[in-house]
Formats: C-alpha cells, structure tokens, sequence
C-alpha cells in the first residue's frame, strides 16, 4: 500500500507543478491586462490634450487643422484598438483563472483521496494488529489451560 501512497504523492508533486504554471500564467495575463489598461488611460488622456490644442492656438492655417484632425483620428483609432485588446486580455485573465481554478481543485482532490487512502491503511494495519493481540491472547489462553506454561 505503500507504493500506492508514493504513486498518489508523485501525482500530487506533478499537479502541484501545474498548479504553479497556471498561477504564474494567471499572474502573467493580470499583468498585461493592466498594463492594457493603463495604455488606454495613457492614449486617453493623450486624446484629451490633443483634443485642446487648436483651441490654444488662435491662428491655425487650414493644413494644419487638416493634419491636426488626421492626426486626431489615427489617435481615436489606436484607442479603439487598445480598448479591443482590454477585451482580449480580460478574456485571456478568465481563461487563466478558470485553469488555476481547476488545477487547484485536482490538487485538492488528490490531497483528498490520499488522506482516505493513508486513513483506510490505518483502519487495515490497526485490524491486523488487533487480531494479532487476539490470536496471542487466545495462544496464551490455550497454553494456561493445557499447561504449557
């Protein structure tokens, strides 16, 4: 039984591997959506002052208010892509949680399962030695009685 316990222990020690992975994979994607989101803020707050700055010009020839606008757009652009890749990364966060979740609850299981196995062995080797205790006392027993004591 004890070559089924260190199975069970050698299974454990590789799950806990995984578990480890997915939790570096999870911290890992946390990291990117945030930094997702901080680019957003960035690009936001860029876009705002970008926004102002012809208001705090008072001569603007046209081209410039052409370039100005072009410009303003690209910006809008890369804000809507950033915003779809803050979508992608929350995403990729719950797909990461979602597999820590599961790695973390086979680890339980497992650990779970052992701790019966390593119990139902004590329940066994307990019996035995009782029965053990009871055959000696009964040979004890019988010696008394026959005289061989």
């Amino acid at each position: 039984m004890a070559n089924r316990l260190d199975r069970f222990n050698k299974i454990i020690e590789l799950a806990e591997v995984e578990l480890d992975q997915a939790a570096q994979s999870f911290a890992l994607m946390q990291q990117k959506l945030s930094d997702a989101l901080a680019q957003v803020e960035s690009l936001e707050n860029y876009q705002s002052e970008y926004a102002k700055k012809p208001s705090l010009s008072s001569q603007i020839s046209p081209i410039q208010l052409q370039t100005h606008n072009a410009f303003a757009d690209k910006l809008i652009q890369a804000l809507y892509s950033q915003k779809q890749l803050v979508k992608e990364s929350e995403k990729m966060v719950d797909l990461a949680k979602q597999n820590w979740i599961e790695k973390r609850s086979r680890v339980k299981a497992l650990e779970a399962l052992t701790k019966r196995i390593e119990a139902n062995e004590t329940i066994k080797l307990n019996k035995a030695e009782q029965r053990m205790m009871d055959e000696l006392a009964t040979q004890k027993h019988i010696q008394k009685k026959t005289g061989f004591i």
